[in-house]
């Protein structure tokens, strides 16, 4: 069989956790290369330096592309894309891989896929098909499959959506969400270990909150609907939130900056984390009687756990949502509100549910790459 190269590009913390255990196992055949860019907030201090993550996790770095994040303002953000461009083009131009394979809806994948697409290398989208009706990402994941040669859906929802926009039935594979491999895969640390680690009080109850910019929105109607979700959970007796940073969206840098001055005001109440890394993030959300936020982790992973998701405002709106998420629009009144019948209600779990996938995505995506990829090429 021919061998091919697949270079996997990674823009965030997030997107990495979901693509690792797929880089793996390109990582680990014999016939398939692993080439890996890292780009945006990967490289930022601000940001955490992630890719210092990714080298711990055993994988090499090809390349580098510096996005210059000196900001998250929009006229910002499309010069950083612009960059993006330039780097992706030198990166791609040394590397010639033969597959080009990138996850999810986020705005750097707009250049570097239009950079692949120039130059005639093929793409893999995985988690296609999807829906998010409140922020930008809807049209970008649409996009990025309109590019792609190659599509690796989640669900099979989203791979009849991908269908009915156009795409090839015979390149279209439902493979459920890649970050449940995170929960089958990875060793968890116990609540005692999170509790000496974070400087948590193990006797009370813990909070994952987890916010990200609602990019349809301003950024005042973010912090607006953001102090409201803070003041709200912190106001809970004997619990204590674990805050991570937002992700490099417009308006990103707010809304961390804001979590940083409540978690001084009251560190007794609200611990705020640059990253916490995939093992101490699914390591929390099993043992953390609440996840708050807006997240899609909250929709994707929550649910095996069966953990209780207050789902904040429209960016998830249009996601299936299982048993265990609870949403409320983005009004103060409405997330106390919905926050108050969870607290009467002494937080129910439910029953896990499958629906987004087994956790077994990463070896169904190397499968399938090692039957067709050789076959389809570009569309």
């Amino acid at each position: 069989m021919r061998r091919f190269k697949v270079c996997v590009v990674t823009a965030a913390r997030s997107e990495y956790g979901l693509l690792r255990w797929v880089m793996k196992e390109i990582a680990d055949s014999r016939d398939m290369p692993l080439q890996l860019i890292v780009t945006g907030a990967h490289l930022s201090p601000e940001y955490g330096l992630t890719w210092k993550e990714i080298e711990a996790d055993g994988f090499a770095i090809d390349a580098r592309v510096d996005m210059g994040l000196d900001s998250d303002n929009a006229a910002s953000l499309v010069r950083s894309m612009g960059r993006c461009s330039m780097g992706m083009a030198d990166a791609l131009e040394k590397l010639m891989p033969d597959w080009l394979m990138v996850l999810g809806d986020r705005y750097e994948l707009l250049p570097i896929c239009s950079a692949a697409l120039v130059m005639r290398i093929p793409i893999a989208h995985i988690s296609g098909g999807d829906v998010t009706l409140g922020a930008i990402d809807d049209q970008i994941r649409n996009a990025v499959s309109k590019m792609a040669s190659l599509h690796f859906p989640g669900t099979e929802e989203s791979a009849e959506r991908l269908m009915s926009m156009g795409e090839d039935p015979q390149r279209v594979f439902a493979v459920g969400e890649p970050g449940l491999d995170n929960i089958r895969r990875l060793p968890r640390m116990s609540r005692d270990e999170l509790a000496a680690d974070l400087g948590l009080d193990p006797s009370k109850k813990w909070v994952l909150f987890s916010y990200h910019p609602e990019t349809k929105r301003s950024i005042s109607e973010n912090i607006k609907t953001l102090k409201a979700a803070v003041g709200a959970v912190l106001g809970i007796q004997d619990m204590i939130t674990i805050a991570t940073y937002a992700n490099a969206d417009q308006g990103g840098r707010k809304i961390n900056a804001y979590l940083e001055s409540i978690a001084e005001q009251m560190p007794e109440k609200l611990k705020v984390r640059k990253s916490l890394g995939q093992s101490r993030f699914i390591s929390l959300m099993a043992e953390c009687a609440l996840m708050a936020g807006n997240s899609s982790s909250g929709i994707v992973e929550a649910p095996l756990f069966g953990i209780p998701v207050l789902n904040i405002g429209e960016r998830q709106k249009g996601r299936h949502l299982c048993k265990n998420v609870h949403s409320c629009d983005s009004s103060p009144r409405s997330i106390e509100d919905t926050l108050s019948m969870l607290e009467r209600a002494g937080f129910p779990k439910t029953d896990p549910d499958h629906y987004y996938g087994d956790g077994h995505s990463a070896e169904r995506i190397v499968k399938v790459f090692r039957e067709k990829a050789h076959l389809l090429g570009c569309k």
